[in-house]
């Protein structure tokens, strides 16, 4: 004769923690993926910023190569990174605003 298994019934309150455990777990899991999901969008939007900022700057640098046989791109390289100026100009600077103006003492006679 074989034996007969007996179940062993679980107790309702035993039973309800096991399933609040469960649930809390399963809320604890999914909280830990939203917020890991949340990082990566926002790390997402930071490299595409960065994306347009560098497209921005060589669609600058190209613009730039392509004027660089001009006068004007000779005058400002001159001006801006040799601090040359013409002759008999007059740098006036205002500080309040903190800008640059020139006068040319040629123009202005």
């Amino acid at each position: 004769m074989a034996k007969e298994r007996k179940f062993h019934r679980v107790p309702v309150k035993t039973a309800r923690l096991a399933i609040i455990a469960v649930a809390v777990l399963c809320v604890f899991i999914s909280f830990g993926t939203w917020k890991e999901t949340r990082q990566k969008e926002a790390i997402v939007r930071e490299n595409r910023t960065k994306i347009e900022t560098r497209t921005r700057e060589i669609k600058e640098t190209g613009a730039a190569i392509r004027n660089s046989d001009s006068l004007e791109f000779a005058e400002k390289v001159a001006r801006e990174d040799l601090g040359m100026v013409k002759p008999r100009e007059v740098i006036y600077v205002d500080k309040e605003k903190d800008r640059t103006k020139s006068i040319n003492e040629e123009d202005t006679r």
